[in-house]
This record gives C-alpha cells, sequence and structure tokens, in this order.
C-alpha cells in the first residue's frame, strides 16, 4: 500500500516549483492593483502613526515603515515592497530627517536611508521566498492528500476484491498468528465467530489437532510457502456440530520494510464438492467392481446349488466358495430333525487359520443362547442382520461365554452378516459371513447379496427336502401298495378257500350239510370280512382325513364302559394271541363329550396294536382323571420299538416293524393320532425294544369343536 505514495527525491523539485509559479503567477496578475494598493496604504498608515508618536519616538524614525514595507513585500512581492520602500524615503526624508521639510540631506541622514534601504531589501527578499515556500507546501500538502486519497481507495478497493474473493482469504501477524484480515468466505466457513485480533490458535482451536498450526509455524520460520491440496479439516459450526471441509491451501510469508518475515498471508479454495464428487465416482466404480464380484458371486452359487441334492455337502461347497470373493469367514449352521443346529461348514480365506476354524466348529448354534450372538439374533429375528463395524464392546456382548468370547477375538470380526434360511416359512439354519483380516465392511449391497444368496440356498435346500420326501412318498407308497393288496388279499385267500371247501360238502352231502360245519365256516368267513371291512374302513379314514373331510358326532360318553366294552370284543383275540387283558383304574365313571365311534376306534386300535405287537404277554389298561380330562394308557410287554422309529411313529403309512412277520397298513397309529388331536387331546408313546410300549391318550372332557 505504501507504493502508492508520491516520492520525495530531488528529481521532482523543479517540476514542484514550476508548478507552484505556474499556480502564482496568474493570481499575482489578477490582483496587481490591489496589491499597490495595499503598499500604499501600509505607507500611508505608517506616516500617520509615525507623525502622531514623533514626539515620543524622535529617535526612530522608520520603525512603522519597516512595518509597512513587511506587510507589502508580503502580500504583494517584490513590486509593492520596492514601492513602499521608495515612498517611504521620500516622506521619511521630508518629514523626519534633518533638516525638517526638505529634500537636503546631512550625511547622518543618507546612512540612515541607506540603512533602511538595505533592511528593506533583505526583509522583502526573505518574505517572497517565505511566500513561495508556503505556496509550494500548500501545493505539496495538497498532492499529499489527493496521494492519501488514492491510497485509501486503493486500499478499499483492494479490501473489497480480498472480501468478495471467491476464496477464503486470511491475514495473520507475528509467531502467534493474529488475525488481522479475515474475509467474508472465511468468515462463513468458520460460522461467524470472531477473529479479527485474536490468536489463531484460540479462534480455531479446533484444529490444532489437525496439523494446521505446524505448517503455518514452519510458513513463518523459514518464509518458505506453503501449498497442499484437498487437505481435510474440520470447523466448528455454531450448533456444536463439525463441519468436514476440503481446501487447496496457499501460505505465504509476509515481509516488513526490512524483508523480516512479520506474518503469514493464507489463501483457501473450497474443493469439497469436487473431492465428493471424486469420492463418489470412485465409490462408484468399486461398487460397479462389487456389483461384478457379486454377479459372478451369485452365478456360481447357482451352479453349486444345482449340482447336487445333497444340500449338506453343497452348502459346505457353497462356503468355500464365498471364501475369500466375498467373505474372510463363512459359517453354515443347519437344523436337525430334533430342533437343534448344527454347525456343518467353517470356511477361511487364510490358511493359517486352520486350527482356529477347528475352534469355531466346536461352538454350535444355540437358539436359547445370547440372543446378541449375530446368528442367534438373526435366526429369532426371522430376518437378515448386518453390523457395519463389529466393535470390541459389541464382541463381549455377543458371546455366549468367556471362551467364545476368546474365539471370537482371536478369529477378529469386522463386519458380520447373518441369515435365516427361510423357505416356505421353515428355518433351515443361518448363514453367516464375516470379514476379518481383509478390513472390508459390509454394506446394505452386501446385505441384499447374502440374503439373496440364503434365499436361494433355502429354496435349494427345500427343494431337495421336497426331492427327499417325494422319493420317500413313492417309496412309501409302492410299499403301502404291496402291504395293502397283501393285506387285502390275507383275509380273501382264506375266505375263498372255506368257500371252496363248504363247495366241497355240498356236493358231499346231498340233501345237507351239518350244521356244525356250516357254523364253522360262516365264523370264519364272518371273522375274515370284518377284518377285510375294516381294513378298507381305514383307507376311507385316511381319504376323510387327507381331503379335510373328517366330522365328530359329539355326545356325552362314560370312557369306562366304552374300554371295557371293546376289551370284552378282543378278548378272544388276545386269548389266541397267549395275552390278557387287564382294565386298571376304571372304578368309577369316567364322562365327557366325545364321538363315541371314533373314540371306540382309538381304544380299538391301541389294544390290536398292544395284542399284535404284545409277544403273548399281558396288556395293561388304565384309566385315571386329569384336571380338566382323562388319560387312557394301553400297556405292552412286547418286542418295544427302537428309539429312532418313535419320532416317525405316527405318521402316514410308518411302520416301526417289518410286514413280513406283522400286516397291517401302518394306518392305525395316524389315524388314531388324528381322531385324538382332532377331539382336542393328545397322544404319545414311550418305549425300549424288548420291554414293551406304553401308549398315552389324553383328552379334555369337554370338546366344543364339532369337526376337524
Amino acid at each position: 500500500m505504501s507504493g502508492a505514495l508520491p516520492s520525495h527525491s530531488s528529481a521532482s523539485t523543479p517540476v514542484a516549483r514550476g508548478a507552484v509559479s505556474g499556480d502564482l503567477t496568474p493570481r499575482l496578475r489578477a490582483s496587481r492593483t490591489a496589491r499597490y494598493a495595499v503598499a500604499l496604504v501600509g505607507v500611508l498608515l505608517a506616516l500617520a502613526l509615525q507623525t502622531g508618536l514623533w514626539p515620543f519616538m524622535s529617535a526612530s524614525p522608520f520603525l512603522f515603515f519597516f512595518g509597512a514595507v513587511m506587510v507589502a513585500g508580503w502580500w504583494g512581492g517584490w513590486g509593492p515592497a520596492l514601492v513602499a520602500t521608495a515612498l517611504t524615503l521620500v516622506l521619511a526624508s521630508y518629514f523626519f530627517l534633518p533638516p525638517l521639510h526638505g529634500f537636503s540631506l546631512d550625511p547622518g541622514s543618507i546612512i540612515a536611508m541607506a540603512v533602511f534601504s538595505l533592511l528593506a531589501l533583505l526583509m522583502t527578499k526573505l518574505n517572497v521566498m517565505l511566500r513561495r515556500a508556503e505556496a509550494e507546501r500548500a501545493v505539496l500538502l495538497e498532492r499529499e492528500r489527493e496521494a492519501r486519497r488514492q491510497a485509501e481507495a486503493e486500499r478499499a478497493r483492494l479490501h473489497a476484491v480480498f472480501m468478495e474473493a471467491p476464496a477464503n482469504v486470511v491475514l495473520l501477524r507475528g509467531p502467534d498468528h493474529v488475525y488481522t484480515f479475515s474475509n467474508a468466505r472465511n468468515n462463513a466457513l468458520l460460522g461467524n465467530r470472531p477473529q479479527v485480533g485474536r490468536p489463531a490458535r484460540e479462534a480455531v482451536a479446533e484444529t490444532v489437532d489437525q496439523g494446521l498450526f505446524d505448517i503455518l509455524d514452519r510458513v513463518y520460520a523459514t518464509g518458505e510457502p506453503f501449498t497442499g491440496h484437498a487437505l481435510p479439516l474440520r470447523f466448528a459450526q455454531p450448533d456444536g456440530s463439525k463441519r468436514e471441509t476440503f481446501l487447496n491451501l496457499v501460505y505465504q510469508a509476509t515481509r516488513d520494510a526490512s524483508g523480516r518475515v512479520d506474518g503469514v498471508a493464507g489463501f483457501g479454495f473450497d474443493v469439497t464438492d469436487l473431492v465428493h464428487a471424486r469420492q463418489r465416482a470412485e465409490a462408484l466404480a468399486a461398487e460397479l467392481l462389487q456389483a461384478e464380484a457379486r454377479d459372478k458371486v451369485l452365478a456360481d452359487w447357482g451352479a453349486a446349488l444345482a449340482s447336487s441334492l445333497d444340500y449338506a455337502t453343497t452348502l459346505r461347497d457353497m462356503g468355500r466358495l464365498l471364501v475369500p470373493a466375498f467373505a474372510d469367514w463363512c459359517l453354515v449352521d443347519l437344523v436337525e430333525p430334533d430342533g437343534t443346529f448344527r454347525r456343518v461348514e467353517v470356511a477361511h480365506a487364510a490358511p493359517e487359520d486352520a486350527d482356529l476354524a477347528r475352534e469355531v466348529l466346536r461352538f454350535q448354534l444355540r437358539p436359547e443362547g445370547n440372543p446378541d450372538h449375530p446368528p442367534t439374533a438373526a435366526l429369532l429375528r426371522g430376518e437378515a442382520l448386518l453390523i457395519e463395524g463389529f466393535t470390541p464392546e459389541r464382541l463381549e456382548k455377543s458371546a455366549h461365554s468367556p471362551e467364545h468370547a476368546r474365539v471370537m477375538r482371536a478369529c477378529n470380526p469386522v463386519s458380520f452378516i447373518s441369515v435365516p434360511l427361510v423357505a416356505r416359512g421353515h428355518t433351515r439354519g443361518v448363514l453367516s459371513f464375516f470379514t476379518s483380516r481383509s478390513g472390508r465392511q459390509y454394506t446394505q449391497a452386501d446385505l441384499a447379496l447374502g440374503r439373496e444368496l440364503a434365499h436361494r440356498a433355502a429354496l435349494a435346500m427345500d427343494n431337495a427336502r421336497l426331492y427327499q420326501e417325494a422319493r420317500e412318498a413313492i417309496r412309501l407308497r409302492d410299499e403301502f401298495m404291496s402291504i395293502a393288496s397283501h393285506e387285502l388279499k390275507t383275509p380273501l385267500t382264506p375266505l375263498s378257500l372255506k368257500l371252496q371247501a363248504l363247495a366241497r360238502e355240498l356236493s358231499r352231502h346231498s340233501d345237507a350239510v351239518p350244521r356244525r360245519v356250516v357254523e364253522s365256516y360262516v365264523e370264519v368267513g364272518t371273522r375274515q370280512v370284518k377284518k377285510l371291512s375294516e381294513l378298507v374302513g381305514d383307507l376311507l379314514d385316511v381319504s376323510r382325513i387327507a381331503a379335510g373331510r373328517l366330522t365328530l358326532e359329539l355326545e356325552d360318553v362314560e370312557l369306562g364302559g366304552l374300554v371295557r366294552e371293546v376289551m370284552a370284543r378282543y378278548e378272544p383275540h388276545a386269548a389266541r394271541a397267549g395275552s390278557t387283558l387287564r382294565l386298571e383304574g376304571a372304578d368309577g365313571p369316567i364322562n365327557g363329550r366325545w364321538d363315541r365311534l371314533r373314540l371306540e376306534q382309538v381304544v380299538t386300535n391301541l389294544v390290536d396294536n398292544a395284542v399284535k405287537y404284545g409277544n403273548g404277554r399281558p396288556i395293561h389298561v388304565s384309566l385315571g382323571a386329569l384336571s380338566s380330562g382323562v388319560r387312557l394308557s394301553v400297556r405292552d410287554e412286547g418286542i418295544g420299538i427302537d428309539p429312532e422309529h418313535l419320532p416317525r411313529l405316527f405318521g402316514r403309512f410308518e411302520r416301526a416293524v417289518s410286514e413280513r412277520h406283522y400286516g397291517g397298513l401302518g394306518l392305525g397309529l395316524y389315524i388314531t393320532r388324528t381322531l385324538v388331536e382332532a377331539q382336542g387331546g393328545c397322544v404319545r408313546v414311550e418305549s425300549q425294544p424288548g420291554l414293551g410300549s406304553t401308549f398315552t391318550v389324553e383328552l379334555p372332557t369337554h370338546h366344543l369343536t364339532p369337526s376337524a
């Protein structure tokens, strides 16, 4: 800013003087009459004063005339001064120098007039010089004022440029970097907080730990400029939040007149939008690459799923397929028939984690365990779970036990996805992925991929299950057809033989067949027809159950009497098998509202089953009352049932023994379970091989649903 001021070098002096002469000459010419008039008036006034005071100061005849000459010289310059001097000499020689009133002078008067003239000339010269100096000073002062006005205008213009500049501009002074200037853009960036006059470390204290002041100190100490590109800085805002801004920064040292560094000028250009745009472009490019990788994973996953119907083996292979393309670790937990879970696969990316993987395999998924454990949480919620950042606190909170926490810490999960394998409303397992060594963090896109992988795996598992069930159903159907044809032929064969024998008897007896012979044939035929009718009835019941047309006719039934009737009817059959029927706990009446025929069918099936498999030993039937119902138990001491057959014993066409040794369609217990559940009850079995079986039916005494 000081460069705008005019220079005071000697080369400019003639110009100044010329300017002054040029300025004064017109003014002097314009006031010539006035200047001479002032000189004349001054001389006359001095004459009057000198005359009036002459009696008192006769020794000083030129005293007041000196004043007149001085005024004339000061006001008019050389011409009026010389006129005033000449008039003074004439008037003084006539009025005040001896001889008075004449122009003849003595030597003393001549000397006095000469001294006066010399002094008048000298005084005039000094006045003219002083007047010229004053005029030059006035011009210089005016020029200086103009220069100051121009400098202030330039300063204001520069200030406006800095204030309105499309950049952040600051001026800092001294080693403490005290703000002396901050433009509007920089004020807005800093939340319009007061800055000017404050040290930078106090004004923007939040940047102390961001390395900004190390840069400022280095620029101030060395004088070397600094340029930085897209530097991330976080500035506090009035609402307490911190705004991250990316700036291109330029710091330039400022110097005083002696060349010493006295401050730093800073220029910042906000490139936040550019940085964000670049980050978005990079993220988009990464997302495209990840999308390609996800598509490949899905393609490989689909191919692996289609390669086999053994889904357990397939999921093991697919767990290895996802590592390391999608995860550093992959866990596969599948549900067992008894409702528990088994971890079938732990795939890992790093070979050195093999021992750790064996430890992870030991920890099975436990639905009753810690609900904050990610696979457990996904299972309980029935939906996919994403943990973008798996913190140490979250890890400790997720563990089932201290040992489990130790293994999880060893795995060092960074990001976690758990997805339940759900198909047709049934959970088949849980698929879990997490990253560790790669440090990758999962996103919502990865969660969507996890859902799709789990959906496809669940469908493949369900299709495999349906395929197995279809194969098993076909096997059961074929087996049933074989058994049914055999069972249907069983009563027909003796019936046919008896009819043939009866025909032979008729041919042997021309008049009449003995009554005893006919009755024996009729008894055998009736028994076989009854057996055939029961088989057909079972088939009809299964058909009704499958079609949902099983109906109940509820009425008041005394259960003890019904059980006695069934046992009485089965005593001959039991006797032929070598067993005896024993009724226990039926001392008093046990009443309820049931379907009598269906309940009789239940008791008949259980007793018939006990007689068939009782191995000729006693059969115990017991009745007992419950708080809101009744319990019926049928226990035999026969061959018993292997534990692996118990879960499927009440299924359709299911058998726990060979059809070669024991007849039947495998429908009795299935029909029994259906009839009991239709009347609001339940049936269960307890058995040990070689020790017999106990079937227990529990029924409510009041059943309000008339159909099932």
